[in-house]
């Protein structure tokens, strides 16, 4: 299906409000996995190695110029101005890396008209934002003279949409308009990701480079989904290794010197089709779980949690990154559960964790016990789903941001890297 195809499926999205920021936290674009988590790890990540760049720019007196290739409503540009500057502690206000005042022109591209509009309504009150309607199939949209960019930036697989031949396009355009360096934050959906077996290939060096088929069923309530015809299209899905290889040939085939910041896993057992099972049958569906754990005043089945790992017959190295995974995963949703079944035998909670657990599982497995050992004392209308809970997704989430290796494992691979003259 021809990308602009998907143009249907945008447009009937913002008919129905699925893009409404303020969707129910169990469904929808924006749920309590995409604002808790996935939102959160993006911020995390980029702001380490943005901060920076937004110090040397203010140093110099120089405006930040931003470039988001397929920006959608224009989400990234509230992501990047809530990137955190140093971690919170209890005696700290959170500062942010940037301000909408600290960028001095941002520029939002996208191939959905419908799209485009909604961002240039949202972002009204932004002098500095420009949106307009490109398709990146056909290279980076940049007019004769226009000054180079210092991020060039793009979220949520916006740019999986582009197959090699497109993609390796836009990269070598941003080698030729860059400065003296810039940043590039690139999005794509995982290869390897639990949610598409089938997508991963025979081996991990002879990955298809073939678009494969997607769909974004999950932006409709579970409800609707049978009664719109959802569109599907093809995709790029990426392992991270083969992804490294093709950026550094292509800037090295531009002559711009290129330097990996981070490669790294996003929703690793929480991405979109965990849920729908539309590509993995065998997927539990542990992203709706999550998000229950976050609800206030929902109990939530913890079994729905346990994950069950089906080896890939082809890919060893995968198969010990989900092996390992789904031990300390499973353990910490264990501990969990033992714990609630053991709140009133409090001392039986101080007891340590398994000396072979890593030491990051071993503090969450701590942390519960501690959680539910001094729930009941707390003024908690319902301590098990509004204390207990929503402490066992953030351990979970930590587990996550642990554990990932960049292998391209999860929903979405991320990845920074800086191009230099």
């Amino acid at each position: 299906m021809k990308q602009l195809d998907v143009l249907k499926n945008y447009a009937k999205a913002v008919a129905i409000g699925a893009y409404d920021h303020h969707s129910p936290g169990l469904f929808g674009k924006h749920d309590n996995v995409r604002r808790l988590w996935e939102d959160r790890f993006n911020r995390n990540v980029m702001s380490h190695f943005l901060s920076p760049l937004v110090i040397q720019k203010q140093d110099e007196g120089t405006d930040l110029r931003v470039m988001d290739l397929g920006c959608g409503a224009g989400e990234g540009l509230g992501i990047l101005t809530s990137l955190p500057q140093t971690p919170p502690t209890l005696d700290a206000q959170v500062k942010n890396v940037l301000d909408y005042q600290d960028i001095g022109h941002y520029k939002g591209v996208d191939i959905s008209p419908a799209m485009i509009e909604k961002a240039a309504t949202l972002h009204a009150d932004h002098p500095q934002t420009k949106f307009e309607v490109a398709d990146l199939n056909e290279g980076l949209p940049i007019a004769v003279g226009e000054p180079a960019y210092d991020i060039y930036f793009s979220s949520y697989g916006a740019l999986s949409h582009l197959n090699d031949r497109s993609l390796a396009r836009v990269i070598g355009d941003i080698c030729d308009h860059i400065g003296d360096k810039a940043i590039f934050v690139g999005d794509f959906l995982g290869r390897y990701s639990y949610e598409w077996p089938r997508y991963w290939g025979e081996s991990a060096g002879k990955q298809s480079t073939t678009m494969n088929t997607y769909s974004m069923s999950y932006i409709y309530p579970p409800d609707a989904r049978g009664e719109i015809e959802v569109e599907r299209f093809e995709i790029r899905y990426w392992g991270g290794e083969e992804f490294d290889q093709f950026i550094h040939a292509v800037a090295e085939s531009k002559g711009v010197k290129i330097s990996r910041r981070r490669l790294c896993d996003r929703s690793i057992l929480v991405g979109r089709h965990m849920n729908t099972r539309e590509f993995n049958p065998e997927a539990p569906p542990i992203r709706a779980a999550i998000n229950s754990l976050h609800e206030i005043n929902c109990r939530t089945d913890l079994s729905q949690l346990i994950f069950k790992y089906n080896p890939h017959p082809d890919h060893p190295h995968i198969n010990r990154f989900f092996s390992n995974f789904q031990d300390a995963w499973n353990a910490v949703v264990y501990a969990c559960i033992e714990a609630l079944d053991q709140w009133r035998n409090p001392h039986k909670l101080l007891a340590e964790p398994q000396a072979g657990y890593p030491p990051v599982v071993q503090d969450a497995i701590r942390t519960i016990r501690n959680v539910v050992r001094t729930a009941p004392t707390l003024c908690f209308e319902d301590p098990r789903a509004n204390l207990v809970e929503p402490q066992l997704a953030y351990l979970l989430r930590n587990l996550e941001w642990n554990f990932q290796q960049g292998l391209g494992t999860a929903h979405g691979l991320l990845v920074v890297y800086e191009f230099s003259k």
